[in-house]
């Protein structure tokens, strides 16, 4: 029964507690509080339905052949279980979020790469108390052409009043 296998997971809820943000751990309390509530009630449940005692019913029913047959009726019912029809979508899309996780991962990688030689760029440069304006300008050419421009057209900037 699917009942038993959801009641039998155990989950290690200190590690999960850990990755959890602080804004969402009133959240994940109430979850996890929602989630005992249901396993109890399920504990409370057999594996199997107790068999029913046809024979203190025919005892203490009087009317002949309604035992009998009730419980006729009662083994010749079989309910079917119903049919999977979210597993293939959801296995879909599982993989899919796997994919595009590992495309994230790869992106981020080279991000920081990116982000560490930058990084070592600034810590190699002059502190900016000791250089000077064409040092700084040195490597910026963009930065430069629009200085020049703007001091031969004599726009200064000075900001909002």
């Amino acid at each position: 029964m699917s009942v038993r296998r959801v009641g039998q997971r155990v989950f290690d809820w200190a590690q999960l507690a850990s990755k959890v943000p602080e804004e969402a751990k009133a959240e994940f309390g109430a979850f996890r509080a929602r989630h005992e509530a249901c396993r109890t009630s399920l504990a409370a449940y057999s594996e199997k339905p107790e068999t029913i005692d046809w024979n203190f019913y025919k005892r203490n029913i009087s009317l002949p052949g309604f035992v009998d047959s009730f419980q006729k009726q009662f083994e010749a019912l079989k309910i079917p279980l119903p049919k999977d029809t979210a597993s293939a979508a959801i296995e879909e899309q599982k993989k899919k979020n796997e994919a595009d996780a590992l495309k994230v991962i790869e992106e981020t990688k080279a991000s920081v790469i990116v982000l560490e030689k930058e990084l070592a760029a600034i810590k190699s440069q002059k502190p900016f108390e000791e250089m000077t304006i064409d040092e700084y300008l040195a490597d910026k050419p963009d930065l430069r052409r629009q200085i020049d421009t703007d001091t031969r057209n004599q726009n200064w900037y000075l900001g909002k009043d």
